[in-house]
């Protein structure tokens, strides 16, 4: 009857062993997917807030006010971009120039009261720009 028992026993403990390399294995496969999963949840994660960021530079671009350099850049493909080139050979150069010395231009250009060969493609040139952006731009002008 011992034999018996013991024999029930041991078949018993070798199943229940055998059976554990296996649970072990399904558990170690199942925890590696969700650490992949989690892996690409935080990768997917990352690439949004990548983009969230470039999108957050683009507004703040778009709407904060323009500064001297940014408003140049439109002066620099006739003027150059230190100011020192006289556009279509017909104007002056502008580096240099004080800033009163150049405000009072661009509001001439609007008004109509100043220019030369170049007025009617100054006046389109100046016209959108509001007279706070005129000040930051006469003032960038004056450091060139």
């Amino acid at each position: 009857m011992k034999t018996i028992i013991y024999s029930t026993l041991t078949l018993l403990l070798l199943s229940a062993c055998s059976g554990a390399p296996a649970e072990e294995k399904k558990t170690k496969t199942v925890l590696d997917n969700k650490i992949n999963a989690v892996t690409q949840a935080k990768k997917v994660v990352q690439q949004a807030n990548a983009k969230t960021q470039e999108k957050e530079q683009v507004i703040a671009q778009v709407t904060e006010p323009a500064h001297g350099p940014t408003l140049y850049v439109k002066c620099a493909s006739c003027h150059g971009k230190d100011g020192k080139k006289s556009a279509l050979n017909a104007s002056q150069r502008i580096a240099g120039w004080p800033s009163e010395k150049t405000q009072a231009a661009l509001h001439g250009y609007n008004d109509g009261s100043y220019g030369g060969k170049m007025k009617a493609v100054m006046k389109g040139q100046s016209q959108p720009l509001t007279d706070e952006e005129i000040v930051k731009l006469a003032d960038y002008i004056a450091t060139l």
